[in-house]
């Protein structure tokens, strides 16, 4: 019995390194702007299914050379254990410190934010309504963020929010007040978080250290706190480019080769004798308790597994008036976490929990796809990504909640759960890797010679959204009848155009330009529609009925 499940492991590990091979290469063309059409700097992500991570990779740079010659050389490649700043990401760990602290007793989530603070937060249009670190941690506190939401040391945040002012005003229409109208804003968590230092008397970058970070054993840090020498010297560099070169926009090399916190001073200061006499509750925007966390996106997974269930509490409604979507950027928030629904080809029929991270150039985003048997999803699915930055300012991608250069390492994750055995969309995947192309062939044209019918020769891969859009078309009520009367299928997985290559040669076409290739075969193997093998490589794009008239022009040809 171990014999045969020895040979069991050993006739499975080549497909599971040739799908690793796959996902690799697809991850090399989202960095090369293959598919956005938008080159990065670098890329990495994380797939994990239930518990396990299913795909890890990156490629890319950490850091360029800065240099003024055209061509600048990547001085040290992105990998999975990479630390990044993740931008908004951050606001999972800070919140999950929030809670922390309620469990301890230190606070509560639905009292007066006043009572932490030591000092009164009202909105003035609002002056009978409380804030909360519910309301904080949700977007629904009724703070706007104005120009700066930080205060450089050793300036007081308090003096900030009273020169300043960030709240919504009273308006017609839905309600402003404090609980009713969701407006994205980062200065609630700076707010949030200097009210956790008050209320535990410690630092902020030590509280989360404390409370979340140290009890996963995950060596992480906002603004570089805590994180070792190693990892930090190590860290990605984030970039944004001018006139054709990667110009860094934080964590330079200067900041990686420090030892201290990172934090926003006033000239002259001295950052280590202020820090040893720093107040808690006096100012944690120096921490960037909003997007100053650095970590892997192993890190990520971790942090997104802990914080559990995530619960939302607001949903957009427009005909109530209740919030600010930001073109689509937020549909709902619950505590610390965002939630968006899957359509077209981006989890079609989910709805993805966690948080998306923009800032410095940086894209990210951490996100967990609850288990569904229903829908094919034993166990839910969690992924965590990062660009490190894009050769052209990024635009909206088909899906309101992304950007462009993010949908396809979101469709990558897809691809991974899917080789899993996870069911991400209903679209069929008939591609399989382990099987003998050529043998399938040649009883294909067997069963199309006893039958008197062509062969239908799909040349393509599951990672493939043409191809597997292909597949589908074949399954419509429309085409399946034209499908059974005039042929017998064959699919075989040439992966990224580097497997299986014989199998069209056999038939005259030496090269594949893309997938899927579709060949139509008489069943004496006669090449029949050699002008055309190429044209499906947009089968996505393609009708029902070109569909149908392809097939229908085909099917009795000889």
């Amino acid at each position: 019995m171990r014999f045969a499940v020895a040979l069991l492991l050993l006739a499975l590990a080549p497909a599971a390194a040739n799908a690793a091979d796959d996902l690799d290469r697809a991850l090399q063309d989202i960095v090369a702007g293959r598919q956005s059409g938008n080159a990065l700097a670098g890329a990495v992500i994380a797939v994990k299914v239930g518990d396990k991570i299913v795909y890890a990779g990156a490629a890319g740079c950490a850091a360029f050379e800065e240099t003024e010659v055209e061509e600048q050389r990547c001085r040290r490649k992105l990998t999975t254990d990479t630390k990044v700043r993740v931008a908004s990401i951050s606001k999972v760990a800070t919140a999950m410190t929030a809670l922390a602290l309620e469990k301890e007793g230190l606070l509560d989530l639905d009292a007066d934010i006043s009572g932490a603070l030591g000092w009164t937060l009202r909105n003035p249009a609002f002056p009978a309504a409380p804030i909360t670190a519910r309301q904080l941690m949700t977007h629904l506190s009724s703070l706007r963020d104005p120009e700066e939401y930080w205060v450089a040391a050793p300036g007081d945040f308090r003096a900030l929010i009273e020169k300043a002012k960030p709240f919504a005003a009273a308006a017609p229409g839905g309600s402003r007040a404090p609980g009713a109208y969701f407006t994205y804003a980062n200065i609630n968590y700076g707010v949030l978080a200097t009210a956790l230092e008050r209320a535990s008397g410690e630092r902020f970058d030590r509280l989360v250290a404390s409370r979340v970070l140290a009890p996963l054993g995950i060596d992480a840090g906002f603004n570089w706190s805590g994180v070792t020498d190693k990892a930090r010297r190590e860290g990605a560099t984030l970039y944004r480019t001018d006139k054709g070169k990667w110009i860094a926009q934080t964590d330079g090399d200067e900041i990686l080769g420090g030892q201290d916190p990172l934090f926003l001073a006033q000239e002259g200061l001295d950052g280590p004798a202020y820090l040893a006499t720093y107040a808690p509750g006096s100012n944690a925007t120096l921490f960037s308790p909003q997007g100053g966390l650095r970590a892997s996106v192993f890190d990520l997974l971790k942090i997104l597994a802990a914080r559990g269930e995530i619960e939302i509490v607001w949903r957009l409604d427009p005909q109530a008036e209740n919030g600010d979507p930001a073109g689509g950027f937020y549909p709902a928030a619950g505590i610390g976490s965002l939630a968006v629904k899957g359509e077209a080809r981006i989890w079609p029929g989910a709805e993805l929990y966690g948080h998306s991270g923009e800032a410095y150039g940086l894209m990210a985003g951490l996100w967990r796809v609850p288990a569904d048997p229903a829908a094919g999803r034993a166990q839910e699915v969690s992924f965590a990504y990062a660009i490190t930055g894009a050769s052209s300012p990024p635009k909206r991608g088909a899906h309101k909640a992304f950007f462009a250069v993010e949908e396809p390492l979101v469709r990558l994750a897809m691809a991974a759960a899917a080789e899993a055995g996870i069911a991400v969309d209903d679209e069929p995947r008939p591609f399989d890797q382990t099987r003998k192309a050529m043998e399938d062939v040649d009883a294909a044209l067997a069963a199309a010679k006893a039958a008197e019918k062509n062969v239908l020769l799909v040349l393509g891969g599951n990672w493939c959204h043409d191809s597997r859009s292909f597949a589908m078309k074949l399954q419509n009520p429309a085409t399946a009848p034209i499908v059974e009367a005039g042929y017998k299928i064959v699919y075989v997985d040439v992966g990224r155009r580097n497997r299986n290559l014989d199998v069209p040669k056999r038939f005259g076409v030496h090269s594949l330009i893309g997938t899927p290739t579709i060949l139509v075969l008489s069943a004496e193997g006669a090449l029949l529609n050699a002008d055309t093998v190429h044209d499906w490589r947009n089968a996505a794009d393609r009708s029902i009925s070109e569909t149908m008239a392809y097939l229908d022009r085909w099917a009795d040809a000889e």
